[in-house]
């Protein structure tokens, strides 16, 4: 049996036409790595289970419940054989041989100390799209409350940008986990996903756990994945998606913040959200609910 250098886990939702362009799209370009392609469906009803379960591709494994993107991500990892695994959203298109890129990089910096590493993704006109972030500081969302002051805009994203193209990878809080390429081993240390999250700042979470066991998380400097973002939502930001992060956020925060600060941190994301939802075409019950979230 041939070696599986790297596993990638695709957590299916009602995407099935994007979740196979996604597939197509690894056959088309991986060459130079052994791979295996796990398909998680989170009980889709969009006829997925008919149209993958017999895909000689991959290996489909259907739920029967929609357990959420952390957990689905999870019971792919458990069954995979590789010495990596790549967490890779549905509606994502490669364009390239962007597993072997990673897997080199990987393998260069194959340390103790490697969390995880990612790509520059890009959005369908291939301009730059949200591919790392920061973890949640006071400082942060001082300055997010700010940002609509020229004087105090945000710098973050350019900077970073011009120091990725500058060395070829940068050292990061937190990669976006739509291409989350992880040492198995890595990924085992630190548990997987915590269940508790449904979707929304999973990722962060993994993340913020490998960064307490100083574990480097890395861009390169790739641009070789295209990332429709929210293709499982018919709008562009949908009262059920604006909930989901909500409740992610809120359980991040209630997980790594203790005492004043905590208490801190939940006032300024209060303040944040008045400011979203200034912006935001929601009903009044609904905007009471997000409110309720965040203060409860």
């Amino acid at each position: 049996m041939e070696k599986v250098d790297v596993s990638v886990v695709i957590v299916n939702y009602n995407t099935m036409k994007m979740t196979n362009e996604c597939i197509d799209s690894l056959h088309k370009f991986t060459k130079n790595v052994n791979i295996e392609i796990i398909l998680v469906d989170n009980a889709s009803t969009d006829g997925s289970k008919d149209f993958f379960s017999n895909d000689k591709r991959i290996r489909y494994l259907y739920l029967e419940e929609n357990i959420g993107f952390g957990r689905a991500n999870n019971v792919g990892a458990e069954a995979s054989k590789g010495k990596y695994i790549f967490l890779l959203n549905s509606d994502t298109i490669l364009l390239d041989d962007v597993i072997s890129k990673l897997f080199i990089f990987a393998e260069k910096y194959s340390k103790e100390d490697l969390g995880a590493v990612g790509t520059c993704l890009i959005n369908s006109n291939k301009e730059d799209a949200l591919s790392f972030g920061q973890f949640i500081t006071s400082k942060r969302i001082y300055r997010r409350l700010l940002e609509t002051f020229k004087i105090f805009k945000n710098k973050f994203e350019v900077e970073t940008y011009a120091k990725l193209i500058k060395n070829g990878f940068l050292e990061v809080d937190f990669v976006s986990g739509a291409d989350l390429f992880i040492p198995k081993t890595a990924f085992n240390k630190v548990n997987g996903f915590d269940h508790d999250f449904f979707m929304y700042y999973e990722e962060t979470d993994l993340q913020k756990r490998m960064s307490k066991l100083n574990l480097k998380r890395y861009i390169i400097n790739v641009r070789d994945i295209i990332h429709l973002e929210g293709g499982s939502f018919e709008e562009k930001l949908p009262f059920r998606r604006k909930m989901m992060m909500t409740k992610g956020m809120k359980l991040y925060i209630n997980k790594h913040f203790r005492g004043i600060y905590k208490f801190q941190i939940l006032t300024l994301s209060f303040l944040i959200l008045i400011k979203d939802l200034m912006k935001l075409n929601y009903s009044r019950e609904e905007r009471f609910s997000l409110i309720k979230e965040v203060i409860k």
